[in-house]
């Protein structure tokens, strides 16, 4: 009697003789077991022979159930022109490798391990020119034809964001948004929640930004008595929202905006209103933005010496990458890449430090806009962290599985992460025991030390020469 299984080949020989003999063989070596003649001996050994074949075959099993387990697809349809996409590619890419690296996740309805495998979507909305239906058109071509478990990221540009809400509700697409920051997006998850409650923003508003921004510019007021600022905005619904919730905020702190200039989404010369600034009398300028000719801002502001402090909202300089663009121009710049931790580590956010190694480890390049990266990164681990406690993925059960979302509960890059309720938004404050931080960043001889929250901050805020 012959026995196989895999590259396993057993050989059972049997007879009706005294001192018959079964020969097992596997392909390394021989062996004889001596028998009688009583039928239940002979029954026996062949008995421990299955035995032992089962066992073999246990051992190799779960690298066949794995390798043979359908994949949690997981779909990112965002713009990669812009530098901070490409890098929440790569953040998700890290995340799936090392839950794949563990066996997958555990889908504890089916009982095994899935890994997750990514598919993209260009939708090319960061382009100047991209109208919002060509971005919605690739989103929708994405659910269609690889029908996805959930969406991770989503669109870049807010406008294109906004659209896509209704996409998320017609397929009722569970969805972890990582980068637009309008809270246009709350206002349409609460005009109808059980239409929108697939959508969950994983990351940062602009309100939030603009909040934590001035109480790291309000640190100046308390240090150094300044009480003037003038804002310079790119004309986007995101960067007008922060600028919005950064005036309220300093006003009610006793802050004079003294001059805020919209500028449109292309502009390379800024010296007009730099000398708005000078005559205004502001000791702090704020510039937020992120499209690409904004460093051309901070080159200007450099050569024309103007008289205040400098608080950059903006891609370029919130990256460890910009000391070796600018040098000691950066000295005492202030900047704030959003969330906590997503631009440079600290200390204080244990995660953050382990990200950055992690991201060193894998040798990618470094960020050129560190902006809602470790978002994308913690936003695939909120998946997987659902799905474990809820049992199954979440394309078979999209209205249940909103429940398991909203209980999250978990720490991550910028703190504890946990979703309201009542917005589906991240909950940010300045205790990362307790919510999600943001965290601002002084340059100071090539590095990025952490000045704001006070619960984090490795140094106090530092004056430039020129305004001592």
């Amino acid at each position: 009697m012959v026995l196989q299984t895999g590259n396993k080949c057993f050989t059972i020989c049997t007879g009706e003789e005294v001192g018959e003999k079964i020969e097992i063989k596997n392909c390394q070596s021989t062996h004889f077991i001596k028998g009688g003649v009583r039928m239940k001996r002979r029954i026996l050994l062949i008995c421990l022979v299955f035995v032992f074949i089962a066992g073999l075959l246990m051992i190799h099993l779960p690298a066949k159930v794995f390798a043979q387990a359908k994949p949690i697809v997981l779909g990112l349809p965002t713009s990669f022109f812009q530098p901070l996409c490409k890098s929440g590619k790569l953040a998700v890419e890290m995340a799936i490798d090392e839950i794949n690296a563990g066996g997958g996740i555990l889908v504890k309805d089916e009982g095994v391990k899935r890994p997750l495998k990514l598919v993209t979507a260009d939708t090319r909305c960061g382009e100047p020119g991209t109208p919002v239906h060509s971005a919605l058109m690739a989103v929708d071509k994405l659910i269609a034809d690889e029908k996805p478990d959930a969406i991770v990221v989503a669109p870049f540009r807010s406008e294109a964001m906004v659209a896509t809400m209704d996409l998320i509700a017609k397929y009722k697409m569970v969805t972890i948004q990582t980068i637009a920051q309008t809270p246009k997006l709350i206002e349409i998850f609460q005009g109808d929640p059980e239409k929108y409650k697939y959508w969950f923003r994983a990351t940062t508003n602009s309100t939030y930004v603009g909040t934590t921004a001035a109480r790291s510019i309000d640190a100046l007021r308390k240090q150094f008595g300044y009480d003037k600022i003038f804002a310079i905005v790119q004309d986007t619904l995101w960067a007008k929202a922060t600028v919005d919730a950064l005036k309220g905020r300093l006003e009610g702190l006793g802050w004079k905006m003294v001059g805020l200039e919209l500028v449109p989404v292309g502009t390379n010369d800024f010296s007009p209103i730099l000398s708005k600034a000078r005559g205004s009398g502001a000791q702090m300028l704020y510039v937020v933005g992120d499209m690409p000719t904004l460093p051309v801002c901070f080159k200007q502001w450099k050569s024309m010496k103007i008289p205040t402090m400098l608080f950059l909202d903006f891609a370029v300089v919130t990256s460890t990458k910009a000391w070796g663009m600018y040098g000691e121009d950066l000295d005492y710049v202030m900047v704030m890449p959003f969330p906590g931790g997503t631009g440079a580590p600290v200390k204080a956010l244990p995660k953050s430090v382990d990200f950055h190694n992690r991201w060193a480890a894998k040798k990618y390049p470094g960020m050129d806009d560190p902006r809602v990266v470790s978002s994308a990164y913690d936003g695939v681990y909120i998946l997987k962290d659902a799905i474990e406690r809820a049992g199954f993925v979440p394309s078979k059960d999209p209205d249940k599985f909103v429940g398991f979302l909203e209980k999250t509960d978990m720490m991550g890059v910028s703190g504890r992460i946990r979703f309201d309720k009542a917005t589906h938004q991240q909950v940010f404050n300045g205790d990362p025991k307790e919510a999600s931080i943001i965290v601002s960043y002084q340059w100071r001889a090539g590095k990025m030390v952490p000045i704001f929250p006070d619960l984090v901050a490795e140094a106090k805020v530092e004056l430039a020469p020129w305004m001592k």
